[in-house]
């Protein structure tokens, strides 16, 4: 009797969990999730996504692969579609790589929406677009900086002197800041407005200075800005009382802003800042112009010469307020210095422009846009000077007689300058002509 009541029970069981695995089996095939079916690329053909401004945590999410989704999506479609139950765009795999270059394109904002579509957290999604946005814009500033630098190494008188760079770069911030409206939103692009570009006080052209990042450029422009203020107050201070400027003190103001510059700039910006803008850069430029020296002629000289004058003027503000001797050896040190820079080749046309006859040779040839015109110019004003002092010395000539000699002397050289500069303007229109 026993074991019938066993048989029974285990019969029982049995059914039990038979009922229970159907039910089981009806459930699950009206409950689960259906498979969609995707198109991915095997995997060998996918891409990393390359994206500096990625934390640790965004880049372990999304390092293997590229995703865009199959229609362009704008950084509200994800809250969009929630709220309206419409169906999110499935991301698929591709292997375009997505950077800054590609950022004002259409498929930007599909990449985008892909990242959103994957679940990427928004923090991370507006850092990869701001990270974009700044670098695409820092590169446009630098070619801006770039097709409006100026011939650092010419005279200021060569030089175009209008700050072009404050009206582009108005430009390129208003530019930017359009970039973060349209693929942040007008709310959050507001929040991550970044510090606007100062040009108020220097232009910073070329491939260094055009570099520099925007917290970095703003800082040197502030600084020069302080600068032009002290220079300012110093001027206005001196003149309401009646004193002369100090030379010394001068200097010590320009070495104050070179000190502050040191501060935010490493050696090769620094030497490129005061290579451009500084007051030994001008004097030099002036000086050299009757060589026309090269970019990196400027540069050699500029190396060799700026430490000395530079600590002659904070020690004794210019050679002038030295003593003979000292003079005369910073003029000595200072020479060698340069004809060891510039070479055998190079010095004795250095020399030559210290010859004031050759200057004003150089600026009556400059005057007739003739440049070719300098040394004949030259030579025939030698002539003419030797002619001069011969009639200034010649004592059988009244002083009636000598300023005779010396109108027709003048108006000789006048006529023969005229004689040179015609030549020298059909040598320029008809190559070859005598």
């Amino acid at each position: 009797m026993r074991d019938r009541n066993l048989l029974y029970l285990f019969l029982g069981l049995n059914v039990a969990l038979a009922a229970a695995f159907v039910a089981y089996l009806f459930v699950s095939s009206n409950g689960a999730p259906k498979v969609l079916s995707t198109s991915f690329v095997p995997a060998g053909k996918t891409n990393q996504i390359q994206r500096v401004s990625l934390t640790n945590q965004a880049k372990s999410a999304f390092t293997n692969s590229a995703l865009v989704v199959a229609q362009t999506n704008s950084p509200g479609t994800s809250a969009l579609a929630a709220a309206t139950n419409t169906p999110v765009a499935e991301p698929v795999f591709t292997q375009k790589k997505f950077g800054w270059k590609d950022i004002e394109g259409p498929e930007y904002l599909t990449y985008i929406s892909s990242l959103r579509a994957v679940g990427c957290p928004e923090e991370k999604v507006q850092n990869i677009i701001i990270s974009d946005i700044n670098e695409l814009f820092q590169q446009k500033k630098l070619k801006i900086a770039l097709e409006h630098d100026q011939p650092w190494w010419k005279s200021q008188s060569e030089f175009l002197m209008a700050n072009v760079m404050q009206q582009r770069g108005q430009a390129l911030e208003e530019e930017r800041q359009a970039l973060f409206e349209k693929l942040l939103g007008s709310e959050a692009a507001e929040k991550q407005r970044p510090e606007s570009l100062l040009w108020n006080s220097v232009q910073l052209t070329g491939p260094v200075l055009g570099k520099l990042p925007p917290q970095l450029h703003n800082q040197v422009q502030e600084i020069c800005g302080d600068s032009i203020q002290r220079y300012q107050s110093y001027y206005w201070e001196r003149a309401n009382q009646g004193q002369a400027i100090n030379n010394v003190e001068m200097a010590n103001l320009r070495e104050h802003t070179r000190t502050e510059l040191r501060k935010v700039l490493n050696p090769i910006e620094v030497e490129e800042f005061v290579l451009r803008y500084s007051h030994n850069a001008h004097q030099l430029r002036e000086e050299l112009r009757g060589i026309d020296p090269t970019p990196e002629e400027f540069r050699k000289v500029f190396r060799a010469t700026d430490p000395l004058d530079h600590q002659m003027q904070l020690e004794f503000g210019g050679v002038e307020a030295m003593s003979e001797k000292q003079r005369e050896r910073h003029l000595k040190d200072r020479e060698m210095a340069i004809r060891d820079t510039l070479g055998p080749e190079r010095y004795p046309a250095y020399l030559l422009t210290k010859d004031p006859l050759f200057r004003q040779a150089q600026m009556t040839a400059m005057q007739y846009g003739a440049p070719k015109a300098i040394m004949p110019i030259y030579q025939m004003a030698k002539t003419s000077e030797t002619k001069r002092q011969k009639i200034l010395q010649d004592a059988n000539l009244t002083p009636q007689q000598k300023n005779e000699a010396l109108s027709l002397l003048n108006i000789e050289h006048a006529q023969s300058v005229q004689r040179i500069v015609n030549q020298a303007a059909i040598d320029r229109a008809i190559p070859g002509a005598k």
